[in-house]
């Protein structure tokens, strides 16, 4: 028969081993607390920089492109 004190040791036993194992899966997970609205609020805009960035290369792109384009043109006309 298991008497009271037995059963309050196997409670708190139970409880310690519940404490370490949440504290384990924090150190574990690579994302420790909720992202929030305001995070995702500022991943979003980053990600909107980032965009226009290779936007206004690409337009830098082509214009160097084009200047290419004219210039052997106006050399091969030339010859």
């Amino acid at each position: 028969m298991i008497n009271k004190v037995d059963l309050k040791q196997v409670v708190d036993l139970r409880k310690k081993k519940k404490g370490q194992t949440k504290s384990n899966n924090n150190n574990n997970s690579l994302i420790g607390a909720e992202v929030t609205s305001d995070d995702l609020a500022i991943i979003g805009a980053g990600l909107t920089v980032l965009g226009d960035l290779f936007a206004f290369l690409s337009l830098v792109k082509v214009r160097e492109e084009e200047i290419e384009a004219a210039t052997e043109e106006g050399k091969s006309s030339k010859e």
